[in-house]
């Protein structure tokens, strides 16, 4: 289905003002659900706040997608506000804060709102869409400029849904560039391309810590004698000299992008693995760790 058919015209409203991202929330809850006591609307709002502790929904382009999943909600519930002013909460793009996408379900994992979240996403992700929506000042107009994205949801979950598009490696990129991606990407996982795109293995923490380890000191037990940061100080002085190839792994945990949910959970608990490339036509697609799937599916 489209979109635009999950939005019901008087579940929008234009023209608001607050001040933050919380207090935008306690506005527009009771709005959206009107119909409901306000006893039911604080527990919803008390629930959304306490998801959005865990972990921010602004998305850049002065977009945020707060949600919640509630005993009190018994359906699909998308609202939308626009607060043409803009909010005073930290952007990851320094774009004010103006559109916020409110989406609540009954607690249970539901594949609809899982992938209502993930187009609302992609849809944060023009920056088209937000300048159309920032400047509306009617219902009409925003589920206009919704309306033109023809973005779908479908009703079926895939690994290419919840995957993270991580940067990757070459094999003749050496070890302190891969210890510098981790970094920056936040990830135990990173996969290794050809010139074709395509994926001929992975690297992960565990391999990079094992290089730095001397074979000598994983074979005995007792290291004490061994200076606290000697392995490490000497892996600093060659990690721009070794290769990825030199310890990069070829046997990994892959999925297709069309995979579903529980079947790349069951590969990455059947191979012990923390993570699993996701390809799409047999070219890297993104990442999904165990992390992502706890994120995205169980805590989302």
């Amino acid at each position: 289905m489209k979109l635009i058919h999950l939005i019901r015209p008087e579940r929008v409203f234009c023209g608001l003002k607050a001040t933050n991202l919380s207090e935008a929330i306690r506005l527009l809850v009771p709005r959206v659900l009107a119909d409901r006591s306000e006893q039911s609307q604080k527990a919803i709002i008390d629930e959304v706040l306490e998801r959005e502790k865990l972990v921010s929904t602004i998305a850049g382009r002065g977009i945020a997608l707060p949600h919640a999943r509630s005993n009190e909600i018994s359906e699909l519930v998308v609202g939308i506000g626009i607060f043409p002013d803009g909010l005073g909460d930290h952007t990851p793009d320094g774009e004010p804060l103006r559109i916020i996408f409110l989406l609540l379900e009954q607690k249970k994992v539901s594949k609809l709102y899982l992938k209502t979240l993930g187009v609302l996403a992609r849809l944060a992700l023009s920056e088209e869409i937000h300048v159309e929506l920032a400047s509306a000042s009617s219902p009409s107009e925003v589920l206009n400029a919704i309306k033109k994205t023809n973005l779908l949801v479908t009703e079926r979950l895939y690994a290419g849904d919840i995957a993270r598009r991580v940067e990757t490696l070459r094999e003749d990129m050496n070890l302190k560039e891969a210890a510098d991606l981790f970094f920056r990407n936040e990830t135990l996982t990173l996969p290794v391309l050809d010139a074709e795109n395509e994926v001929v293995g992975i690297l992960r923490c565990y391999d990079l810590l094992q290089a730095a380890m001397p074979e000598y000191a994983r074979m005995i037990g007792d290291l004490r004698f061994i200076s606290e940061f000697e392995p490490f100080d000497r892996f600093l002085q060659e990690e721009d000299k070794m290769p990825v190839s030199s310890v990069m792994v070829r046997d990994f945990a892959a999925a297709d992008d069309s995979a579903s949910i529980i079947e790349i959970t069951s590969v990455l608990l059947h191979r012990s693995e923390n993570a699993l490339v996701v390809t799409k036509e047999g070219k890297y697609f993104g990442v999904v760790s165990l992390r992502d799937i706890i994120t995205k599916v169980m805590r989302t």
